[in-house]
């Protein structure tokens, strides 16, 4: 008990301590990096319920044909449908959405009031892919009902269906306010 013991110590050169301090900072910046990347690719654009008809009639300006564009730039064709409320859309817009250039796309855009406004597609899953005007793929939402037909099926399926009771009263307000009204 009244022994005196003294236990080896670990003696690291200055260089090496330097240099472990380097890697440890490289290290974290590269995380960083890596973690902010990560979480604007995960952010993305911002998604609006886009899952069935209603959500549409709702929520989305217009539903329109396009061809995509180099920058997110679309080259409207058709309005097939438009809510009322909506607000107006040009020949030439530039969307928040994934679609690869030169390709044809059936997408419900909404305006995104701000300082800056701008149009979004409603949800990465409502952008559709047409060939020969006809829909290839219904995303996962209503229009899978839809697959294999023209477009203007999706038109005539949302002036007959409307947007929810509850929205009625906000449709020349902005979506945010729409989004509030709706208790999904």
């Amino acid at each position: 008990m009244g022994e005196n013991t003294t236990e080896p110590t670990l003696s690291v050169p200055r260089s090496l301590k330097i240099a472990g301090t380097i890697v440890v900072a490289l290290l974290a910046v590269c995380a960083a990096v890596l973690g902010g990347r990560l979480l604007l690719d995960l952010t993305g654009p911002p998604e609006y319920p886009a899952t069935d008809v209603r959500d549409w009639s709702t929520f989305a300006d217009h539903l329109v044909l396009g061809t995509a564009g180099a920058e997110d730039r679309l080259e409207v064709t058709t309005v097939l449908w438009s809510r009322q409320g909506a607000h107006p859309i040009g020949r030439r817009i530039t969307v928040e959405a994934e679609m690869t250039e030169g390709e044809a796309y059936a997408v419900p855009v909404a305006w995104l009031d701000g300082g800056d406004g701008h149009w979004v597609a409603l949800a990465p899953e409502a952008v559709l892919p047409l060939e020969g005007g006809r829909i290839t793929d219904g995303g996962g939402t209503w229009a899978d009902e839809h697959t294999g037909e023209p477009a203007r099926a999706l038109a005539t399926e949302l002036y007959e269906t409307g947007p929810y009771p509850a929205a009625v009263p906000h449709l020349y307000e902005s979506l945010e306010q729409r989004l509030a009204a709706v208790d999904r």
